[in-house]
């Protein structure tokens, strides 16, 4: 075959490729097959945005925020708008704790045997343990009761501290609830925003400040007497009468020499 058939062969063929060639172009640059990643956003709303037309704005994702310190109950803050007076209060957890219970419907089918390996093991446990357990389990108790009141349990030991010693400076507090200064700051703020103390200036360092209960903190201090009251004689309830003089005597020794021991 000659060149010219060869050329007219060629010749036809490419006019017949050039338009497919045509359209898989056009289609392409549409994206209409698939073969690129979608173009971002970011140059559609620029040309949104020269166009005159403001672009939907995303709202930032909303942070967690943290729960509000618990308030005091109802009765105490009813207590505490009182000019005068203390408050009879009871807690409602310490009420459900020491409540009668009633026997249970149906019978165990090992009646007594888990009690008794539990008495076993206590019975076992030596009494560096046992005092550990039992300072976790009262202090436990004590959170549960004192969370009805409305203040936490390190809240309710600052609150006892200053009752104790009329006023004191920050660093003093800190010392004797063994605390940083500055979680001890941020313990008194809530008291101090709920009212229940101030601060004045030291009359012996103008430069330090000193915490004191206001008289609506000497209500709540009436509240948590009450509360531990209602506990621990709860807890002496559940004794017998020879026994309970004997536990109080056991804990006045152990106390006396602790605090010999931080007073150090």
């Amino acid at each position: 075959m000659g060149y010219s058939c060869i050329h007219q062969v060629n010749s036809g063929a490419l006019c017949r490729v050039l338009p497919t060639l045509g359209t898989v172009t056009a289609l392409a640059s549409k994206n209409q097959l698939g073969l690129f990643a979608p173009k971002s956003r970011q140059p559609v709303e620029a040309e949104s945005a020269a166009e005159g037309e403001v672009p939907e704005q995303k709202e930032p994702p909303q942070r967690s925020r943290k729960p509000p310190s618990k308030e005091p109950s109802p009765e105490i803050v009813a207590a505490l708008a009182k000019e005068t007076g203390g408050v009879e209060f009871s807690s409602p957890s310490l009420r459900r704790r020491f409540a009668p219970r009633a026997p249970p419907a149906e019978p165990s089918l090992f009646p007594g045997e888990v009690a008794r390996e539990a008495a076993g093991r206590r019975a076992n446990m030596p009494f560096s343990r046992r005092m550990s357990d039992l300072i976790r389990r009262l202090q436990l108790l004590e959170r549960e009761a004192k969370g009805d009141v409305g203040v936490t349990l390190p809240q309710a030991h600052a609150i006892h501290s200053l009752m104790d010693a009329g006023s004191l400076r920050m660093q003093e507090l800190a010392a004797d609830l063994g605390l940083a200064q500055s979680t001890v700051t941020r313990l008194v703020t809530p008291l101090k925003r709920m009212g229940l103390l101030d601060r004045r200036p030291d009359s012996n360092d103008g430069r330090a400040t000193r915490a004191f209960l206001t008289e609506k903190g000497m209500v709540l201090v009436d509240a948590l007497l009450r509360v531990d009251q209602e506990l621990y004689d709860g807890l002496l309830n559940r004794l017998g009468e020879t026994r309970r003089a004997e536990v109080v005597a056991a804990v006045e020794l152990i106390h006396e020499a602790v605090l010999d021991l931080t007073m150090e």
